[in-house]
């Protein structure tokens, strides 16, 4: 009801100016204005017939389906309802006249059509505009929410690709244990518990903070410590309150540490040292992981997976790839986003596209 209100007033108002103009042009310079108080309000009524028949023609022509376009439907509802409002109104005008004993000139009804043409043309042409471009960011909005339910999907897919990948290579390790050392095999077993608990509840967010990031790493690389004892050392100078402010992608640290550990060899003696650091803390922030480039030996080549699924899921969140530099040392660059940035994750922006 306040739409239909709103729509009223407005028809008032253009109709006052318009005959207000009118008026102005037919009065000569020096002559009383000619404007009739009533006359507006006729107009709204015309005006307000023109809409609802281009409004009704428009629908009529929406649910037959034809024309299938938006441009050749507005056209043709634009002209099918041009010719309903003038012949309707020039009928009426007629049946005025004739009622009242007016001649009839055909010079008058040339006129009188063509106002009816004019008045037509303003209003159903702006209408007619008007709700084709709703329509267009309707059908946009629609495309957004589609591209981003494609999106969540892809990044589930992503996210649920490191399950199996995390626990098949820590349940080999395991079950190396079991048969060195039974004691060393339930506390790594304990450790393992910890960890995963890790994975299965920041594995399924969108971003986690750089904080869980690296206590999550610290724990991890303590649970190596059991197989390959102060083979593998994890270095960094990050503050507390600087690893508070970012965030990165779940489980980021433990596939790194992973890829670190399975390609390049390290002992007792010569630690394999993995560094951390910050990197263009302001602009666009990443996480700097590097280690000397060790390849071992007897190494099974890589699949790629690992740096593939992490690359996907940083293009997919943050819309910036991850840099790696396969030279000595071997550095990995992870875009961070500052903890807090104004950015809407997928939901978010799923959530938001649906209250509109």
């Amino acid at each position: 009801m306040t739409g239909k209100l709103k729509t009223l007033a407005i028809l008032l108002l253009f109709s006052y100016g318009l005959m207000l103009y009118l008026a102005l042009l037919q009065t000569a310079p020096g002559q009383p204005l000619q404007f009739h108080a009533d006359a507006p309000l006729w107009l709204t009524l015309q005006a307000a017939l023109s809409l609802w028949l281009s409004r009704r023609t428009d629908q009529w022509l929406q649910r037959s389906a034809q024309p299938a376009t938006l441009l050749a439907r507005s056209a043709r509802s634009f002209s099918l309802s041009l010719l309903m409002f003038v012949l309707l109104m020039t009928a009426l005008q007629l049946l005025i006249d004739l009622a009242t004993a007016q001649p009839l000139l055909l010079q008058h009804y040339l006129r009188v059509g063509l106002m009816y043409v004019l008045v037509h043309s303003l209003i159903a042409a702006a209408d007619l505009l008007w709700r084709a471009l709703q329509q267009q960011q309707q059908q946009q909005l629609a495309l957004l929410r589609a591209e981003q339910h494609n999106q969540q999907y892809k990044l589930q897919l992503l996210q649920q690709q490191l399950d199996p990948h995390f626990l098949f290579n820590n349940l080999n390790v395991l079950s190396v244990l079991i048969h060195k050392n039974a004691d060393q095999a339930e506390q790594f077993l304990d450790d393992f518990a910890d960890i995963y608990r890790y994975q299965l509840q920041q594995g399924s967010q969108t971003l986690v903070s750089l904080q869980d990031e690296l206590a999550f790493a610290s724990r991890y690389l303590a649970l190596l410590d059991q197989r390959f004892p102060q083979s593998f050392k994890l270095e960094h100078s990050i503050t507390a309150q600087q690893a508070s402010g970012y965030q990165l992608v779940p489980c980021c640290l433990q596939l790194l540490l992973e890829n670190a550990v399975k390609h390049n060899s390290a002992s007792a003696l010569a630690p394999l040292v993995i560094r951390i650091d910050i990197e263009n803390q302001q602009l666009q922030p990443q996480l700097i992981v590097q280690h000397p480039l060790r390849p071992k030996a007897f190494a099974q080549p890589g699949t790629g997976k690992g740096l593939s699924n992490l690359q996907q899921r940083c293009l997919t969140i943050l819309g910036r790839s991850v840099e790696v530099s396969p030279n000595d040392p071997f550095t990995v660059r992870v875009p961070l986003q500052l903890a807090h940035a104004n950015r809407l994750t997928p939901n978010e922006i799923a959530d938001e596209s649906a209250d509109y």
